[in-house]
C-alpha cells in the first residue's frame, strides 16, 4: 500500500512539473492546452475525494488530501490561465507566472505538511458517520492559501463580464457569459461553506469544481468555443486595425469591431447606441479621407448580399496615412530624380558643347594643314593628330548618347532601307581600321534576307560599327567575320547579326558585366585599349528601344561572338542577292567632296570664336566661294541689311544674342529675302531633336560641330541654289 501512495506520490510530482513548464512557457501555449489542464485537474480532484472517502488510515488520508490539492491547486490557476488567453487579455508577462509560482509554493508545502507547522498546526484522524476524515490544525497560511484561491476564481469571474462585450457580439453571447460565470461562482460558493465550516466537515470544493469543468465541457460543445474558423473570423476581425462598422440593409447598427470604436468614441459603438444619421453621414463619406487622432484614414464602403439581394452594409475606416506618406515621398523622389537627370542631362549636353568646340578647330586645322605642301613625316603626324581627335570625337559622342538614353530623349526614326547598303557602308566605314592592324575582314550575308525593310537604319549601323570597332580594338592576329541572317515571321523579319574575332577573348565571370556603364573585362589587360565603357551598354540599350536583344559567347584567349537581333518590317520581299565585296582604293579625303564649286556664292559665317571662324572659312575655301565673317549676332544682322548671301552658317551659343535670336531679328527685317535666306546653325550641342527646334525657330537645318566635311558639302549643296554650282 505504501508503494501505491508513493507511486501517487511521483505522479502528482510529474504533473506539478508539467505544469510549471506550462506557466514558463504560456505565451507559447493556447487557451485548448489550458482548458485540458483545468479539466484534469478537477478529475484529480474528484479521484481524490472518491479514495478519501475509502481510506482508514492517516497516511492514506493524508495521500489522498495531498493528491486533492495537486487538483486543487491549479485547476483555479488553469480557468484563469484558459480565460486570459481566449480573451486575449492583455496581462503583464510576469502575471501569470507569478499566479503559478505561488500555488506551486503552496503546493510543496501542502506535500511536506507532516514535517513542518506552516500549513497545518497538527494533523489528526477521526470517525465519522461517513468514514474515517482528517482533523486538522490550521496555519495562517491555511486562510491565507484559501484566501488567494478566491481571489483567482474571482479575478476568473471578472476576466469572464470584462471582455465579452467586446469580444462576443454575435448570437448566444449572454448565454455563454451567464455559463462561465457560472464556473467562477460554483468553486468560490464551495469553497466558502467548507472554510466557514457550513457544510461542517465535508468538503464540497471537489464537488463545486468538478461541476464548473462538467459546465465548461457542455459550453465548448454547445456554443462552439472552438470552432476553429469562427474563432480565427472573431479574432481576425477584432485584431484589426482596420474599423469595421457592420448595419443591416437598413443602416442599422448591428456591430463595430475594437478599431472602429477605439476611432470613433462619440459614436458610441462599444455600447451599441450608433444613431441612424451618423451611420448615414458616414456611409455618404465614401472615398473620402478623413483626420483622426493625427493620422488619415479613407472611408470605404461595401454592401453585403445574398446572391443579388443587399442584406446589409460594411464600412472600412483605413488607415492610410503611411500609403499617402509614401505616395508624397515618391513624387517627391520622382521629382528629385526628374531634376537630377535633367541637370545631369544639360551639365552633359554642356561639357559636350564646350569639348566639341575645341576639337572643332582641332579637326578643322588638320584638314587644312593637310592640303599644304607638306613632307611625309608632316604629314604623318598631321594625320595622328586627326585619328586622335576623331577618337576622342567618338567618346564624347558616346557620352552624349548614353546621357539622352538616361534622360529618355533618345528617339528611334524609322525609314525604308536595303539591308545591303547598310552592309557597304559598314565595311567602309571600319575597313581602314582592319587593314591598319593586318587582319581579315569576312563577310557572310544570307542572299535570302528581304530586299527592302523599314527600321531605324542609323542605329542598327551604330551597333554594328561598335561590335565591329570593338573586335579589331580586342584583336591583334587572325580575322573578324560579320555575319547577317534572318527569321521569317508574319509581315515582318527577325534580322540577326554577329560579329566573330579571333581575339583576346572574355572571362566567364566578366561576361554580364561587360554590358555596365564605364566598365571593361579584365581591366590589367585591356589599360591600354582606348575607349569609354559605354559602347555595349549604348548598342543593348538601343536595341531594347528597336525591341531586340544582344548576346554575348566567349572563350578566354580564343575570340568572341557578339550577336544581335532586331525585329524589322518588310518593304519589299525579294530576296536581296548575293553580297559582292567592294574594291577599296585609297583616295584623299577632298576627292570625297570637292566636286563643285561656287565662285558666285556669297557666304556669311557668324561665329564668336575666332578660331571656329577661321576653321569654317578655311573649310569652305576648297569650294571657292565669296566667304564674309561675323563675330556677333549684332554684326551678323548689320552685315545681313548690307549685302545679300545666299547661305548663312550661324553659330548657337553666343554671348547676348545668340544665333536663334539673330535668326528671328533676320526673318523680322522687310523683304522677301529675309524670309527665304536658307540659315544653316552650326552647334557644338547636337542634342536629339536640335533640327526640329532649329527649324521651329526660323533657321533651315544645323551641322553639328566639329564640322564634318563630307556634310558641310551635302548642306551647301542642298541649299546653294542649283544655278551657282559649277563641276
Amino acid at each position: 500500500m505504501q508503494l501505491v501512495w508513493l507511486g501517487i506520490h511521483i505522479v502528482g510530482v510529474m504533473v506539478c512539473f508539467i505544469l510549471l513548464i506550462s506557466v514558463v512557457r504560456t505565451r507559447e501555449t493556447n487557451y485548448k492546452s489550458a482548458l485540458l489542464m483545468t479539466v484534469v485537474c478537477s478529475i484529480i480532484i474528484f479521484v481524490s475525494r472518491c479514495l478519501y472517502i475509502e481510506s482508514n488510515t492517516l497516511e492514506e488520508l493524508l495521500a489522498c488530501g495531498k493528491l486533492e490539492y495537486l487538483g486543487k491547486c491549479y485547476a483555479n490557476f488553469c480557468l484563469v490561465a484558459f480565460i486570459i488567453q481566449y480573451c486575449d487579455i492583455r496581462a503583464p508577462k510576469w502575471f501569470l507566472g507569478a499566479l503559478g509560482a505561488i500555488n506551486s509554493f503552496m503546493f510543496v508545502l501542502i506535500m511536506t505538511c507532516e514535517h513542518h507547522q506552516l500549513y497545518y498546526t497538527s494533523i489528526d484522524m477521526k470517525r465519522t458517520s461517513v468514514g474515517y476524515t482528517l482533523v486538522l490544525g490550521k496555519a495562517p497560511l491555511y486562510y491565507f492559501y484559501m484566501v488567494f484561491c478566491m481571489a483567482e476564481l474571482v479575478l476568473f469571474f471578472y476576466y469572464c463580464i470584462r471582455p465579452m462585450e467586446m469580444q462576443y457580439r454575435f448570437k448566444n453571447a449572454r448565454m455563454l457569459r451567464a455559463v462561465l460565470c457560472t464556473v467562477a461562482v460554483a468553486p468560490v460558493v464551495m469553497l466558502s461553506f467548507t472554510v466557514f465550516g457550513i457544510t461542517g466537515s465535508v468538503d464540497l470544493t471537489p464537488l463545486g469544481v468538478l461541476s464548473s469543468a462538467v459546465l465548461l465541457v457542455l459550453a465548448v460543445n454547445r456554443y462552439g468555443l472552438f470552432d476553429t474558423v469562427s474563432s480565427a473570423k472573431e479574432l481576425l476581425v477584432e485584431s484589426l486595425e482596420e474599423g469595421i462598422i457592420v448595419s443591416d440593409d437598413e443602416m442599422n447598427f448591428l456591430y463595430a469591431n475594437r478599431a472602429a470604436c477605439e476611432l470613433l468614441p462619440e459614436m458610441n459603438c462599444e455600447e451599441g447606441k450608433v444613431d441612424d444619421w451618423e451611420l448615414q453621414a458616414l456611409y455618404e463619406q465614401s472615398g473620402t479621407i478623413i483626420d483622426l487622432q493625427d493620422r488619415n484614414y479613407e472611408i470605404r464602403n461595401t454592401e453585403i448580399r445574398d446572391k443579388t439581394q443587399v442584406r446589409g452594409y460594411m464600412i472600412s475606416i483605413v488607415d492610410v496615412t503611411d500609403v499617402m506618406s509614401q505616395a508624397r515621398l515618391m513624387r517627391e523622389l520622382k521629382e528629385k530624380a526628374e531634376h537630377a537627370a535633367t541637370v545631369k542631362s544639360a551639365f552633359l549636353a554642356n561639357m559636350s558643347h564646350e569639348i566639341r568646340t575645341p576639337m572643332n578647330a582641332i579637326l578643322g586645322m588638320a584638314e587644312m594643314a593637310l592640303r599644304g605642301n607638306l613632307d611625309e613625316e608632316e604629314k604623318d603626324y598631321i594625320e595622328q593628330i586627326q585619328i586622335a581627335s576623331e577618337g576622342l570625337l567618338t567618346i564624347i559622342n558616346d557620352i552624349l548618347d548614353f546621357s539622352k538614353m538616361e534622360s529618355g530623349k533618345m528617339q528611334i526614326v524609322e525609314t525604308e532601307y536595303a539591308v545591303l547598303n547598310l552592309i557597304k557602308e559598314v565595311e567602309n566605314l571600319v575597313q581602314g581600321k582592319v587593314k591598319d592592324k593586318g587582319l581579315e575582314l569576312n563577310i557572310e550575308l544570307n542572299p535570302n534576307i528581304p530586299r527592302g525593310l523599314y527600321g531605324d537604319e542609323i542605329r542598327i549601323k551604330q551597333v554594328l560599327i561598335n561590335l565591329v570597332n570593338n573586335a579589331v580594338k580586342f584583336t591583334d592576329e587572325g580575322s573578324i567575320t560579320v555575319s547577317v541572317d534572318c527569321e521569317e515571321r508574319q509581315e515582318s523579319t527577325l534580322l540577326k547579326f554577329s560579329v566573330k574575332d579571333t581575339g583576346i577573348g572574355i572571362k566567364e565571370e566578366d561576361l554580364e558585366r561587360i554590358f555596365n556603364s564605364f566598365e571593361q573585362s579584365d581591366t590589367f589587360r585591356n589599360r591600354k585599349k582606348e575607349g569609354s565603357g559605354l559602347g555595349l551598354t549604348i548598342s543593348r540599350q538601343l536595341l531594347h528601344l528597336m525591341g531586340g536583344n544582344i548576346y554575348v559567347e566567349s572563350v578566354y584567349h580564343e575570340g568572341s561572338r557578339f550577336s544581335f537581333e532586331v525585329p524589322q518590317r518588310v518593304t519589299d520581299p525579294s530576296p536581296c542577292g548575293a553580297y559582292e565585296k567592294p574594291r577599296h582604293k585609297r583616295v584623299k579625303k577632298q576627292q570625297e567632296y570637292s566636286k563643285f564649286k561656287a565662285p558666285e556664292a556669297r557666304v556669311l559665317i557668324v561665329d564668336d570664336n575666332l578660331v571656329n571662324l577661321r576653321v569654317a572659312a578655311g573649310l569652305m575655301r576648297p569650294f571657292g566661294m565669296q566667304v564674309d565673317t561675323a563675330k556677333s549676332g549684332a554684326e551678323a544682322l548689320a552685315k545681313a541689311q548690307e549685302k545679300d548671301y545666299h547661305l548663312i552658317f550661324m553659330d548657337h551659343m553666343m554671348p547676348e544674342m545668340d544665333g536663334v535670336e539673330t535668326a528671328r531679328k533676320i526673318r523680322a527685317l522687310e523683304g522677301g529675302y529675309y524670309k527665304e535666306v536658307p540659315i544653316i546653325a552650326l552647334t557644338a550641342n547636337a542634342i536629339s531633336g536640335a533640327r526640329e527646334m532649329f527649324v521651329e525657330e526660323g533657321l533651315n537645318d544645323f551641322i553639328a560641330k566639329p564640322i564634318n566635311m563630307k556634310e558641310l558639302s551635302d548642306k551647301i549643296l542642298e541649299w546653294l541654289p542649283f544655278e551657282l554650282l559649277q563641276e
